[in-house]
């Protein structure tokens, strides 16, 4: 694929090469909202074959040294982006979560000897990773993070305390970060570690959701020991190896842009079978007026992720590229699933599980959900703050 959009006859192949391959071996899951964790353990392994198969035909790490299993190929935005609204539109997870990430720290600045003990695990589904970085102090300001790693000769001492890990649960390592200078050195006072999760002193307490699901955790590590060959990096070098593999991430907006047209196709659904059991509690004008001007802000979502991709296939990059798309995204995304709400009346206010809910509750589970992205990956008060001070120019709030 030559990188462009205007390639349709590639884009279709390619397309038809993914949608193929979610016929034949995906697996089957129930409809939630959101990025979620196992319900099972039958879910888990499921999806472990699921990422294997999806790395065994090429459709992720092609871009992969070839000594790692991948063909060396150039990153290609438009491909991630095509298989991102693929997996959307077959209510299948994004490959864009900590396991991901994860892989592009250790192929960045893995030891030949991580490389060796991960890459070919990851691959294989054999391994699953969580993310080690939010702390109840230090959430969006992670420069704040307390989780102190001691060197004692040849290991590093671990304590600490971190929040809001996903999936957590199920996962075989952590991509963690820890403090090895003092308090006072924020960023450069950082390392990062590959952490096992079955580790001596590790703790996981899973945070019951407003949803009912446990996606997220808890994780406190007390006296926890791990080798020095667990450092990802250099000591001290942590906030770059986490920012540069994040930053290598871009197709997660893009699957966002193909779940709003998804949920924007059921909204109007739902009115015409509101409107059908005369139930709509407004008027179809207004109902019309309603859903067309969210289909126009779907539609600045998805030019919002046409635009960024052009330009980073020119390689060129904008640092207000994310925080734009997160906001357009999450808070979109809030008021798809009120407004789903909404158009229910009374109804709306129904459980998931009850027989007169409509669409099978699921505006109900996305209401519930929905808050997650507006917080997740940084909240939106602090996404505003950034185009603020980076973007614009304008000075720092000292409230902060």
């Amino acid at each position: 694929m030559s990188g462009t959009p205007a390639d349709r006859d590639e884009e279709a192949a390619y397309r038809a090469r993914v949608r193929a391959l979610i016929a034949e071996r995906a697996p089957r899951l129930p409809r939630r909202a959101g990025f979620r964790s196992p319900d099972s353990q039958e879910e888990d392994e499921a999806l472990r074959r699921w990422r294997a198969a999806l790395y065994e035909t090429g459709l992720l790490g092609a871009d992969w040294p070839p000594e790692w299993g991948g063909r060396g190929e150039a990153a290609n935005p438009w491909s991630e982006l095509f298989l991102a609204e693929e997996l959307a539109r077959a209510d299948l997870p994004p490959f864009t979560d900590q396991t991901h990430l994860a892989a592009f720290a250790v192929l960045m600045f893995g030891s030949a000897e991580q490389k060796r003990a991960h890459l070919p695990a990851i691959r294989e589904g054999r391994e699953v990773w969580c993310q080690l970085f939010s702390e109840p102090n230090a959430g969006s300001d992670l420069a704040s993070l307390r989780t102190r790693a001691r060197r004692d000769g040849e290991e590093y001492v671990i304590d600490g305390q971190k929040v809001w890990s996903s999936n957590a649960e199920w996962s075989d390592f952590g991509f963690l970060l820890a403090r090895t200078g003092p308090p006072e050195s924020r960023h450069a006072g950082i390392s990062a570690f590959v952490l096992p999760m079955r580790a001596p002193g590790v703790q996981l307490r899973p945070i019951r959701e407003i949803t009912g699901s446990t996606d997220f955790s808890e994780v406190f590590l007390d006296d926890v020991r791990v080798s020095a060959g667990s450092l990802l990096g250099a000591e001290g070098d942590g906030w770059r190896v986490a920012m540069e593999s994040l930053g290598a991430e871009r197709s997660g907006i893009g699957a966002g842009a193909a779940r709003l047209r998804d949920l924007l196709e059921d909204l109007a659904n739902l009115g015409v079978e509101q409107a059908e059991r005369g139930a709509l509690p407004i008027g179809p004008e207004a109902l019309r007026q309603d859903v067309g001007g969210l289909a126009v802000r779907v539609e600045i979502c998805n030019l919002l992720v046409q635009a960024r991709l052009q330009r980073e296939s020119r390689g060129e990059h904008r640092p207000q590229d994310i925080p734009i798309g997160k906001l357009a995204f999450s808070e979109l995304n809030l008021e798809l699933a009120e407004y789903g709400l909404a158009l229910q009346g009374a109804r709306g206010l129904l459980a998931a599980g009850d027989e007169d809910v409509a669409q099978g509750g699921r505006w109900q589970d996305e209401f519930l959900f929905a808050r997650t992205f507006t917080v997740a990956g940084g909240a939106s008060e602090l996404m505003r703050d950034l185009l603020a001070e980076r973007t614009l120019g304008m000075p720092r709030d000292r409230g902060r």
